[in-house]
C-alpha cells in the first residue's frame, strides 16, 4: 500500500478524524459528494495505532481511499497501483 499525505476538511473542522468533506491531494481540491464507506483499524489492540479509514466519492465522480493516522494526526490518501512502482 502507498500513501500520499493530504489535507482534508472535515465536517466540523475541529476534530481531526471526522467524516471529511474536502481533500486537496497533489494541488487540486476535490469536493465529497458522498462518504461511502469507513472502518476503524488498532482501536482493540493497546499494541496498534488507531487509524480511520474512509472511501468517499468525489465531486470528479471518482473515488478515493484516505486514511487519517491518529498517533500523527495526519490524513493520506491511499494511491492505487503495484508495489514497488516508481512515479
Amino acid at each position: 500500500m502507498r500513501l500520499e499525505r493530504i489535507t482534508v476538511t472535515t465536517r466540523d473542522e475541529y476534530c481531526g478524524a471526522q467524516e471529511p468533506t474536502a481533500l486537496e491531494w497533489r494541488g487540486r481540491r476535490y469536493r465529497v459528494v458522498a462518504v461511502e464507506d469507513r472502518w476503524y483499524e488498532g482501536f482493540v489492540a493497546s499494541h496498534r495505532v488507531p487509524m480511520r479509514y474512509f472511501r468517499v466519492l468525489v465531486d470528479t465522480g471518482e473515488r478515493f481511499l484516505v486514511r487519517y493516522h491518529e498517533l500523527f494526526d495526519a490524513w493520506a490518501l491511499v494511491v492505487a497501483g503495484r508495489e514497488g512502482a516508481s512515479s
